[in-house]
């Protein structure tokens, strides 16, 4: 008799389960984050840019915003930090955005180069952010870079959303050394 029912019991179990993987297999996950390397970053952000500085102002609603100062995508080699500016859509939850600077592979540095990693808390009050990176000690070599933004509630759990390039050129002082005019 026990035999019987644990046999029956197997039987509606895997019944029910084959019903379940039938079912998950066909929903599609409606997500789709492949491909995130290339976009601009969507989602939790209203706007973001990169920036050469940002500023705490009050804003028309009487609460504080971070605002980016001299908005660009070109920088000089002397700028001594950029910054990633963005502006929130309206959020209900505390969680964290991350920016991880690379370098895109310029004549002697290693293609995909990870210069560093910015985060930032934010709280369900607040309707913007930054994330920075400091000019590294040796400067910033010339060329292509990117910024891979995530967001999560911590380390383990990081989804990737989007991605910003920027270009770092001479400066007027390094170009007037080097024999160039400067203007």
């Amino acid at each position: 008799m026990k035999l019987l029912i644990a046999l029956i019991v197997t039987l509606i179990m895997l019944t029910v389960f084959k019903n379940v993987e039938t079912l998950a297999a066909s929903l599609s996950y409606p997500y789709d984050n492949s491909g995130f390397e290339d976009r601009p970053p969507q989602g939790v952000f209203n706007t973001i840019v990169t920036a050469h500085n940002q500023e705490l102002v009050m804003s028309r609603l009487r609460v504080y915003e971070i605002v980016p100062v001299k908005p660009s995508t070109v920088f000089t080699t002397d700028v001594p930090e950029i910054f990633v500016v963005f502006q929130l859509h309206q959020h209900g939850a505390e969680f964290r955005v991350y920016g991880r600077w690379f370098i895109e592979g310029q004549d002697g540095v290693s293609p995909n180069l990870l210069l560093g990693e910015d985060g930032m808390i934010i709280t369900t009050e607040d309707q913007s952010g930054y994330v920075s990176m400091k000019r590294p000690t040796t400067g910033w070599p010339i060329g292509q870079y990117k910024v891979r933004m995530y967001i999560g509630t911590g380390e383990a759990d990081r989804n990737p959303i989007g991605t910003l390039y920027f270009t770092v050129v001479p400066d007027k002082n390094t170009e007037a050394s080097a024999g160039g005019t400067a203007k």
